[in-house]
């Protein structure tokens, strides 16, 4: 399992993303106190939305990376 840090701003950011982890295996979502299945819109909303989301995608090293890129405009700007 591989992991990332992502920001959903909007309820649009949130159906973009549901759509980007249709093909993979498994995605779950952290806030840090709650985890929801990444592929579940209404799961997705019982997350804490204004801070960090941890994504992690049970998937190999080439789709993770693909996925992760597809992800891009929602990565955590350091």
């Amino acid at each position: 399992m591989q992991e990332f840090t992502i920001h959903l701003r909007s309820v649009r950011d949130v159906n973009e993303f549901v759509a980007l982890t249709a093909p993979l295996c498994g995605v779950t979502l952290s806030d840090g106190f709650r985890t929801v299945d990444g592929k579940s819109f209404m799961e997705i909303f019982c997350l804490k939305l204004d801070g960090p989301i941890s994504v992690r995608a049970e998937c190999g090293g080439e789709e993770f990376e693909r996925f992760r890129l597809s992800c891009a405009r929602f990565l955590e700007a350091n």
